[in-house]
């Protein structure tokens, strides 16, 4: 039987588990699947003596970027973006994959989003970064909000990213969202359990967007998505995102694929469990 797991510290109540043999049992396929809660320091240690033995591993919060070290080649992606979330051993020699921005471009499909027009990314850490630059690639305007008190670390990565990209990215604090944009997408942690019930931006400022995505997958109905339905926009949340990143995995690591039906019986099915363990 193969060996999976995802590594991460903390790993708390990670859904990868529940949403890989979700997929396994969808292909029939024999396999465990455990969490593995790693403390940085103990990363090169643990690979040796744990993860090595694995036939494939996900990775989250802190290991993206210190497990591209453990790994014998990295895919063209995961080597764009700086970050490796998916390793998959064979015939001995690990190959590190990054399936953030597939997880995301789908995500967004799934939820009848298009990728075009005036985009705001709000947020700068790592999913944004991957975020932005997928919308940059995609011919979009791009404009990055954050708080008033973080425009100065978020000038740094944008400065960064448009260099790289060669194109112009304006930075605005979240007071300033006054124009309208097509889409926003929200990759900050504002409103994820457990602080859930409050929105990075005001109820006004949500009329200013056509479509919301926010990549908070708990709770599944964030402050913003609640808002944002409640205004008739278009939305989509975190669970699309997640779930079709571990199927691009699970495409790297077993040679599977899955259906879009599949993939919406993964996000229900992820959704009740999320609402079983932490209630509405």
């Amino acid at each position: 039987m193969k060996k999976y797991g995802v590594i991460g510290f903390p790993l708390g109540h990670s859904m990868s588990p529940f949403i890989q043999k979700e997929l396994f049992a969808l292909r029939g396929t024999e396999a465990e699947y455990e969490k593995y809660e790693i403390a940085p320091e103990k990363l090169s240690e643990e690979f040796s003596k744990t993860l090595s033995a694995l036939d494939g591993f996900n990775i989250t919060i802190p290991h993206k970027i210190a497990i591209m070290s453990c790994c014998d080649e990295i895919d063209g992606v995961a080597a764009e973006y700086g970050a490796v979330n998916t390793v998959v051993k064979r015939d001995g020699r690990f190959f590190g994959y990054n399936t953030d921005a597939y997880g995301f471009l789908k995500g967004l499909e799934f939820s009848g989003i298009p990728l075009e027009g005036r985009v705001l990314i709000y947020g700068f850490g790592g999913a944004a970064r991957t975020l932005i630059t997928e919308s940059l690639k995609a011919g979009c305007e791009v404009t990055v909000g954050t708080t008033a008190d973080r425009l100065a670390q978020a000038e740094k990565v944008v400065a960064e990213i448009a260099a790289k990209k060669g194109k112009k990215i304006k930075l605005i604090s979240n007071g300033e969202i006054t124009e309208n944009f097509d889409l926003l997408v929200h990759a900050s942690p504002v409103g994820m359990y457990p602080k859930v019930g409050v929105s990075p931006i005001t109820a006004d400022q949500v009329e200013l967007f056509k479509y919301v995505y926010d990549i908070v997958y708990n709770p599944t109905e964030t402050e913003l998505l609640k808002t944002a339905r409640e205004k008739g926009k278009i939305c989509g949340g975190g669970l699309s995102m997640l779930v079709y990143q571990a199927m691009r995995g699970q495409t790297h690591g077993l040679g599977v694929e899955f259906t879009r039906e599949e993939a919406a019986t993964v996000i229900e099915r992820s959704a009740k469990e999320l609402e079983r363990v932490f209630g509405k």
